[in-house]
């Protein structure tokens, strides 16, 4: 593999012992350390990584952190990726929670909310990982760096309204109005998950049917990036519904 230009990345200020092994690499790699209110490494506008060591993996489990992290992660960047680094033997003997806990939580973030899971043995593991990513992303596919930024003081409203800018086609006005009708993201994703796109005759999408509904400004293109986005739903093929709907 030949590097031809210097890979750039955002790492947040308190990642002390993984900015310092990235001192190490600044032939190749050079970042810009922040105080990130999303994730711990931002590696262009679509992937950025959370970063858990072993018992704080654990931990966040427990304390309810680590699902509030990922879901914010997941909603801000498209390709969100958990790096899970020394998850070994010490951790599974020394937490007190149930390895099947430990197993169901990370079955759970790959397949059910679709964040990519790294395992890596230790920090200079990770601190490879990241490089090659960052390669992938910004020499390979060549995507601007960008970082989601959250004012200091924000209220729980405005939090949620600022997680709810994440999707597909909204800017602050519209998120402000999915939380004012549906109060939480949870209910937001509910609300765009049940709702339905209704075709004409001829297969042409031509509103939509459920909780969006009544709202000015959520049209069926709308629905149907942020299905995807949100669930994985593929395109609907219109001929399947013209019958439930005529």
């Amino acid at each position: 593999m030949t590097q031809n230009k210097l890979l750039h990345i955002i790492v947040d200020n308190r990642e002390q012992k993984l900015k310092t092994l990235l001192d190490k690499k600044k032939d190749t790699i050079t970042y810009e350390s922040k105080q990130l209110d999303i994730a711990d490494v931002v590696i262009s506008s679509e992937v950025a990584i959370e970063r858990k060591e072993g018992f704080d993996f654990v931990t966040s489990i427990m304390d309810n952190r680590l699902f509030e992290q990922l879901l914010r992660l997941k909603e801000a960047y498209e390709y969100p990726i958990l790096i899970l680094e020394g998850l070994n033997d010490e951790v599974f003997e020394n937490t007190g929670m149930n390895i099947t806990s430990i197993y169901g939580a990370l079955s759970f973030i790959s397949y059910k909310l679709g964040i990519s899971v790294i395992p890596t043995r230790n920090l200079e593991d990770t601190a490879i990982v990241i490089e090659r990513i960052a390669y992938r992303e910004q020499e390979k596919d060549s995507m601007p760096i960008f970082a989601r930024k959250a004012p200091k003081q924000m209220s729980k409203k405005e939090r949620r309204s600022f997680i709810i800018e994440g999707l597909v086609d909204i800017g602050a006005k519209k998120a402000k109005t999915l939380i004012d009708k549906f109060k939480t993201p949870y209910h937001v994703f509910k609300a765009i998950k049940h709702t339905e796109i209704l075709y004409t005759k001829t297969g042409k999408p031509k509103g939509i049917r459920g909780p969006l509904e009544s709202l000015t400004g959520f049209g069926w293109k709308f629905v149907e990036k942020n299905q995807k986005l949100l669930f994985g739903k593929k395109k609907r093929d219109p001929q399947k519904k013209i019958n439930q709907i005529y």
